[in-house]
């Protein structure tokens, strides 16, 4: 599924759809932090599962449909952990750190096989690595000149985004792996790219 044909935007767009959907219950049902107001911004800290669908159409697509779903499934985050609390940086730099997890899923997942419980789990902390990167340079670096927070406060929230995510990449590897296990799913999949 190299070319973004019209089976492959349509998985594109039900994988986005269904991320968004998953980041909007689990930011819902599991805030950590809900609502924590710094100055001109706010920042809030949720459980956000919508990497299961970049994980799915990075696993099945490869890097550039993992990196369009993370990115366009990011929207509802980018709202809600950005733009709904005044935080630009975060609403613009969310998709785009989805995009690069989606991104490196896909290369991860076509170099390895999810044949271990351990390699799941490690192949999904692995791929987050780039956002987040991106996302301790957005807090660190642009976060405070732009909303005048001070610098420590800033790594400090981007650091506990930045655990709380490979927490989740754990979770979600284990997740995907039992997906992939699963005859019935394979056999689905199968029939829709065929």
């Amino acid at each position: 599924m190299n070319k973004l044909g019209s089976r492959s935007l349509t998985f594109i767009a039900i994988m986005a759809a269904l991320g968004n959907v998953l980041s909007l219950i689990t930011t819902q049902l599991a805030p950590i932090a809900p609502n924590i107001p710094l100055g001109p911004v706010s920042v809030s800290l949720a459980l956000d599962i919508s990497h299961l669908t970049t994980f799915i159409a990075a696993m099945l697509g490869g890097p550039v449909l993992g990196g369009i779903t993370g990115a366009v499934g990011g929207v509802v985050a980018a709202f809600e952990f950005g733009f709904s609390k005044g935080n630009f940086v975060t609403g613009f730099g969310l998709p785009l750190g989805k995009a690069l997890t989606g991104i490196a899923a896909g290369y991860l997942f076509q170099r390895y096989e999810l044949n271990t419980w351990i390699k799941a789990a490690l192949l999904a902390v692995v791929s987050y690595i780039p956002e987040g990167l991106l996302t301790l340079v957005l807090f660190r670096y642009l976060l405070p000149p732009v909303t005048g927070m001070p610098i420590g406060i800033a790594t400090l929230i981007g650091f506990q985004i930045i655990v709380k995510a490979f927490l989740e990449m754990v979770l979600l590897g284990l997740i995907l792996r039992q997906i992939f296990s699963n005859a019935g799913f394979k056999d689905y999949v199968d029939g829709f790219f065929r």
